[in-house]
Formats: C-alpha cells, structure tokens, sequence
C-alpha cells in the first residue's frame, strides 16, 4: 500500500492566485496559530488551509477535522474529493473553513484525513 505525500498543511486568513501564475499561491497569515475573537462565546470564525499533497492513485478523499485539545471531542467537515493528474507532481488544493463555530476560548487543532488516514494537524489557539 502506497501512502500519500504530504508536502504542506498551512492555515492561513486568506488565499490568492498569484496574478503571474495561476499555479501558485499568496497566503495572507500563513501559519495562522492564534485568532482572536471578538464578542462573547460561541463565535463564528472563518479562515483557509492550503494543502499539498502527492499521491499514486488518481483520486483520494481529503477530510479536514476540528477538535478540543481539552476533551478530544472531534467534527469532521465534508469529504473533498482530491483528483492527482500526476503522480509524482504534488496536487495544491484549498479549502476555506467558513462560519466555523468555536463554543467557547481554548486550544484546538485542525487535523488532515485522506482516504480514513489521519496525517497531520496544526494547533489553532482561539482567545
């Protein structure tokens, strides 16, 4: 069994094709670590995360995952369907986490499944 390659897992507060190439992108606050909310808990919070990955097989299912450092609890958001037309290019693609609901100020991580696989997660600190 082949596993994928994961080559970047970024949160970031916006993204962007770069006018002189459409195949690369500007990443507004990359390595997003911390937000800050405004107004009393639960919040609504958006942001992006730029993933990039290779894989052998022409299709996978990308997963993106929040949870509560303090009790494990998980949410998973809607499988993507990732399409690889090369096998050894690494496929970018870019999923924006809109209206996020954070119940109350904490630790988070926002974790990448592919095909049920968990790969990697980012810490997010909401205050």
């Amino acid at each position: 069994m082949n596993l994928p390659t994961l080559k970047a897992f970024v949160l970031c507060n916006d993204i962007s094709d770069k006018p002189e190439s459409a195949d690369q992108k500007h990443l507004y606050g990359a390595g997003l670590s911390r937000i800050t909310a405004v107004g009393r808990f639960p919040v609504k919070l958006s942001f992006w995360t730029f993933i990039q990955l290779a894989d052998q097989k022409a299709t996978g299912q990308a997963r993106l995952a929040l949870m509560r450092a303090d009790s494990g609890r998980r949410y998973f958001f809607r499988p993507v369907t990732v399409r690889h037309n090369d096998a050894v290019q690494a496929t970018v693609f870019c999923v924006r986490l809109y209206d996020c609901v954070f119940p109350e100020k904490g630790v988070y991580f926002v974790e990448l499944w592919y095909d049920g696989q968990w790969l990697i997660d980012q810490r997010l600190e909401v205050v």
